[in-house]
Parts: structure tokens; C-alpha cells; sequence
């Protein structure tokens, strides 16, 4: 994995080198280098130039200062990565000398999540007495909104939807888009009731889905006095 200052590509990665060194030298210890860690990349970045050099060139280029050139850069983003590292820990380099440095800047802040606008779409699919049930951006496609942590899962079993939130019972809230929910056993099939929001980091939520229905046949271990009037009543 790359260190997210240095460039993706070879020549950027050998002027990166080149700025680094224009730079950081001059003012070493305002970075918290020693004038010895500073010196020890001067001479790699200077094998570096020359090697990146004698490969640019067709007159000399060859196996060999390729070698050269990958040996070189290898050495470079080392050495870098350790100074780099002990520039990100001196409190007194400020982000416009990280910037000049070629050094990234961490943000301090995160970013707040915004109120989630939309309702997800739910698919859900009968697995006996269990819903299996798929939270969508949209129908047409599947994962989470950006900014969207989680959702939470509301249900209700009875033959139309709860006009009041109050009727309905919690069922889950999960960080995943796919949930399956268990319903206890049931001498008759039943009609259940789904609706759920989506929710930010910081647990706000979004609007709630129109709830939809599925029908969960009947079955499931039942109390056995349940079982004994059923068994009587055939």
C-alpha cells in the first residue's frame, strides 16, 4: 500500500524526491530532522536523479540502469517514509510547511454526517417463520447511501399496518443491508409488516419506508397446550 504522499507514478515520484530535499534541507530542523537524517536523503535522492537520468536516456539506458533506477526509488520512499513520519510527529511544522514539503495534511475534523433524506427500499423474501430482508438505496440499486451507517427494523404482525409507531415493535438495527428476522411459531400463517429508516453516525434518522407485507405460513415449535387443541380439534 502506497503512502498517501507519495505519487503514483515513477517521474512524479523522483521530483517529489527532488522538492523534498529543496525544501526540507535548508530548514531541517524547523521539520524536527537532524542535519544527519537530512544529509542520509540528500545522498539517496542524488543517486536517485542520477540513475532516474541515466535510464531516461535511450543512449544508456539498459538492464542494468533499470535496476539502478528501481533500487533506487525503493531506497527513496524508505527512507522517506521514516522522515515523513517524524515530520507528522513535530507539533511545531505547521500545514503550509507540510504542503511545501510535499507532506500530506491530516484533517483535525471529521466531516458531520447529514439527517439521512431518503426511506431505503426493502426486499424481503419468507424462510419459514423468518423474513429474510434486504435494505436498498433503491430498487434498482443495493447497498447503503452515502453517509449512512445503519438502519433500524421495524415490525408488526397483524392483518393491516399500525397507523401509530407506537404499535409497532423493534426488531433490529444492524450496520449490514441484509437482516433476517425470526418469528416465533404460529398455528395459522400470519400477514407481517415491515417498514424501516435509515440512520447517520450519530444515530439520526431518516425518513421510515411505507410498510410492505409478506405472509409467513404457519409452523414453528408451538406451546404444548397449543399443540393439544390442534391435536384434538382433527
Amino acid at each position: 500500500m502506497r503512502e498517501s504522499y507519495m505519487p503514483a507514478k515513477q517521474a512524479e515520484q523522483v521530483e517529489w524526491s527532488r522538492t523534498f530535499v529543496a525544501v526540507v534541507s535548508p530548514v531541517s530542523d524547523e521539520y524536527g530532522l537532524t542535519k544527519t537524517e537530512i544529509g542520509g536523503f540528500e545522498v539517496i535522492n542524488a543517486a536517485l536523479q542520477t540513475a532516474w537520468s541515466n535510464n531516461a536516456d535511450p543512449a544508456t539506458r539498459s538492464r542494468t540502469t533499470v535496476s539502478a533506477k528501481n533500487t533506487a526509488l525503493k531506497a527513496m520512499k524508505a527512507k522517506a517514509t521514516d522522515l515523513v513520519r517524524r515530520i507528522q510527529g513535530t507539533a511545531t511544522v505547521t500545514d503550509t510547511m507540510k504542503v511545501m514539503a510535499g507532506v500530506t495534511v491530516y484533517k483535525t475534523t471529521r466531516t458531520p454526517s447529514s439527517v439521512p433524506r431518503t426511506s431505503p427500499f426493502i426486499s424481503a423474501k419468507p424462510n419459514g417463520r423468518s423474513v429474510l430482508i434486504e435494505l436498498q438505496k433503491d430498487r434498482s440499486k443495493r447497498g447503503k447511501p452515502a453517509g449512512v451507517q445503519g438502519a433500524t427494523i421495524f415490525t408488526h404482525v397483524g392483518p393491516t399496518a399500525p397507523q401509530s409507531m407506537d404499535d409497532w415493535k423493534f426488531m433490529a438495527s444492524s450496520t449490514t443491508t441484509t437482516v433476517e428476522i425470526p418469528f416465533g411459531p404460529s398455528a395459522t400463517g400470519d400477514t407481517v409488516w415491515i417498514t424501516a429508516f435509515w440512520k447517520n453516525t450519530r444515530d439520526e434518522s431518516g425518513p421510515a419506508t411505507p410498510p410492505i407485507s409478506i405472509n409467513l405460513p404457519a409452523g414453528g415449535v408451538l406451546p404444548k397446550e397449543v399443540g393439544e387443541t390442534i391435536k384434538l380439534a382433527a
